[in-house]
């Protein structure tokens, strides 16, 4: 099979970019301290420009100084030509429907709902290993009990499955949906004329704002997290998991593409590292 997509990547580096790129995307989405500054912005979609690439500004949770911040860049977005605003937060999008109208909305990864967490496919696929455990009485063997496939379907689906949902989007004028790479596969139902962008190979499991509890790192923000990272892989993941920030991800390296075959405007965003 022949595989017709969008070709997306994840900005970091300017060497990273290459000709088989169709977009770039630039910008973060867990941490409003990692909101670029103008001149930062102004310089990414000039070098977008120059490579003839299209331009996606991808943009996180926020609070009301989250808000502050993304004015002004959106006020210079807004003057340009087909550019596309990924929001993972609502009142980021009210923002663009009540002052900037030019810019194209898409539905961020933190709003699309998947139930992600790797560490539930041994049992959506019943492939759990029986347990031993001890009591009073001596070992107990606890064997799994099998779950019917129709729950390994529910979790490959998601909110954006959903017509009314659906319909909301097309009213708000956002016709792309950002989602993860789930391991376990994708039960993906949209109309043809909704986009669909798969965030490849890094996947988060969850967020916060509590930044420093998982980052280890003493109030006020350093931005560790543009150094470090942790691996964390164990015999109980099926995939490595990593911690950044105040975020985890997982990495997932295959695609099923025979699945997503029927979807007729298909995007791979490629993120050649942890995209924070």
């Amino acid at each position: 099979m022949k595989n017709h997509f969008e070709k997306s990547l994840f900005v970091s580096t300017e060497k990273e970019i290459k000709e088989e790129f169709d977009r770039l995307y630039f910008g973060n989405e867990f941490c409003e301290k990692l909101i670029p500054d103008r001149d930062t912005l102004e310089r990414w979609y000039g070098l977008s420009k120059k490579k003839k690439k299209a331009f996606t500004f991808v943009t996180p949770f926020v609070t009301d100084a989250g808000l502050d911040k993304l004015g002004p860049l959106f006020s210079f977005l807004d003057a340009q030509e087909d550019v596309e605003i990924v929001f993972n937060d609502w009142g980021v999008l009210r923002l663009l429907r009540q002052h900037f109208t030019h810019l194209i909305p898409a539905l961020g990864r933190l709003l699309t709902k998947q139930r992600r967490d790797p560490r539930i496919s041994g049992i959506l696929t019943n492939t759990q290993k029986a347990t031993v455990t001890k009591n009073q009485k001596g070992r107990i063997i606890v064997f799994p009990k099998k779950v019917p496939p129709s729950l390994l379907e529910h979790f490959q689906a998601s909110v954006i499955n959903v017509p009314i949902f659906q319909k909301f989007l097309l009213s708000q004028r956002i016709r792309r949906i950002e989602i993860d790479n789930l391991i376990w596969g994708m039960n993906l139902v949209v109309p043809p004329e909704i986009g669909v962008s798969i965030y490849f190979p890094y996947g988060y499991v969850s967020t916060t704002r509590a930044c420093w509890k998982i980052s280890l790192s003493p109030r006020p923000c350093k931005k560790v997290c543009k150094k470090y990272f942790f691996r964390i892989k164990e015999e109980s993941l099926p995939v490595p998991f990593y911690s950044i920030g105040n975020t985890v991800f997982y990495r997932s390296d295959r695609i099923d593409f025979e699945k997503l075959k029927h979807l007729k405007n298909l995007r791979i965003v490629y993120q050649p590292r942890l995209p924070f």
